[in-house]
């Protein structure tokens, strides 16, 4: 069965081609037992009705020597004959006709075969017998005014073929599992090149712009990889260049952004000189202003998360001691609910970028839902995860990934005035990406959205919880 998400195995390229080698394999051999088949049968029948043929002109010479002479009658002739087992010798003379044997008499045999040998010219013809297929054989008798005749069941060449249909049917579903497990082989190291494109796309799809294809001295790879390589480069300059005119922008903005910090503060400072409706300007005026410092501070963020400048300082970090330390600095309480281990749990990661990963979390709910309604921390090695529940609508399915683009705004009930910038989620997944985590957005149990923040353990866990 496939995952979801997973392509069922036989829709793969893989799939295809080791389901149409199979399906080739299967029509070659069809054709080729069908063939065998044709050409055995042939064969033996033919045999069967030449050895049967030489009997009959043997038999009938015999009797053709015999019935002028005295001594034998026509039944002790026939009855002294040799025979295969099971055929019946009848002889036709002066309109009368004689059988060695009960089950086959004149009106058994095919007319037209009658008249053939009546005629003078030996004949042979297969029909069907009581239930059965027999071949008949009749030669006209040289200077007895007579006709011989021999009738061979033909059961036994029936049951050989039966028994070689079933051989060569057994043989063709034979090569269907063999087909697939050769198919399967035998595509592997073929399409063992594509397997590195797709991981190529798939990391930079993932964001990692440094991902390129080893064609490996692969000719037909050769063109992909190169197409393939130059276009990341592409994208990976382009990128480059658009966060150094973020950071350069951001950069500018900070000088004139101070300038007008200090007027507001000098203004502020005489605002109790101010009338009421110059008071609301200004109140108006500084959340205009904070907002814009937040959103010069992410842009220069997100510009240095896109460039990859930065080391990390990487440390072991109990992961509840820090979420509890990022709740204790929130306005209101918010419960922490701890599962098996979670205390003890530790990662490896730049304590710095955890807390801004959890405090635009707890913004986003603050600012978008209707602030944090319960964070859990749980241990399930080898990862650990943070889930953080919000009291808004939540987000509906076809928006949990847009919500993680850049200038991205929740659809909570508090979405204006927000003071958002719309890029602490994106900075969120930049900075786990940087830890090798993963963030995912889904429903809550309570109704709104839960954020699910998920992180490698350190190798080595204290113990006890």
């Amino acid at each position: 069965m496939s995952g979801p998400g997973r392509p069922a195995w036989r829709h793969t390229l893989r799939g295809r081609a080791t389901l149409t080698i199979t399906a080739v394999t299967v029509a070659l051999s069809a054709v080729l037992a069908v063939g065998v088949w044709l050409a055995v049968s042939h064969y033996l029948l033919v045999g069967r009705e030449r050895a049967t043929l030489a009997q009959t002109v043997a038999n009938a010479a015999q009797v053709g020597r015999a019935l002028p002479a005295p001594g034998l009658s026509p039944e002790q002739l026939l009855a002294q004959l040799p025979r295969e087992t099971g055929s019946t010798s009848l002889l036709a003379r002066d309109d009368r006709w004689l059988t060695t044997s009960l089950r086959v008499g004149r009106d058994d045999l095919p007319a037209a075969l009658r008249e053939a040998v009546a005629g003078g010219t030996p004949a042979r013809q297969r029909f069907a017998l009581q239930g059965g297929t027999a071949l008949a054989v009749g030669v006209p008798v040289e200077g007895g005014d007579a006709a011989y005749f021999e009738v061979f069941p033909l059961e036994e060449l029936d049951r050989t073929y039966t028994v070689l249909a079933a051989v060569l049917a057994g043989a063709v579903l034979a090569t269907v599992p063999v087909s697939l497990l050769v198919g399967s082989w035998a595509t592997r190291p073929a399409l063992r090149p594509l397997d590195r494109v797709s991981a190529a796309a798939a990391a930079v799809a993932a964001g990692d712009l440094s991902a390129r294809i080893d064609p490996r001295g692969d000719p037909a790879l050769e063109p992909i990889a190169a197409s393939f390589n130059a276009t990341v480069a592409a994208l990976e300059e382009r990128v480059r260049r658009d966060a150094r005119f973020a950071a350069d922008v951001s950069h500018e903005l900070r000088t004139p952004l101070t300038t007008m910090l200090g007027a507001l503060a000098l203004v502020e400072g005489a605002a109790d000189d101010l009338p009421e409706d110059g008071r609301e300007a200004l109140g108006m005026l500084r959340e205009e202003v904070d907002r814009f410092s937040r959103l010069v501070a992410d842009l220069l963020e997100i510009s240095r998360a896109d460039a990859g400048g930065g080391a990390d300082a990487l440390e072991d970090v109990r992961l509840a001691a820090l979420v509890r330390e990022a709740l204790a600095r929130r306005r209101r309480p918010v419960p922490l609910d701890l599962g098996e281990g979670a205390e003890s749990a530790v990662v490896r990661a730049d304590k710095r970028r955890l807390e801004r990963v959890l405090g635009n979390l707890l913004d986003n709910a603050d600012q978008h839902a209707g602030g944090v309604t319960c964070v859990r921390v749980e241990a399930d090695p080898p990862r650990a995860r943070v889930l953080v529940d919000d009291a808004g609508p939540g987000i509906p399915e076809e928006d949990r990934t847009r919500v993680f683009e850049r200038f991205a705004r929740g659809r909570g009930r508090e979405r204006v005035p927000s003071g958002g910038s719309g890029l602490g989620l994106s900075l969120v997944t930049r900075h786990l990406r940087a830890l090798g985590g993963e963030v995912q957005v889904t429903g809550s149990p309570d109704g709104g959205a839960r954020f699910v923040v998920t992180l490698p353990l350190a190798e080595e866990q204290p113990c006890g919880s």
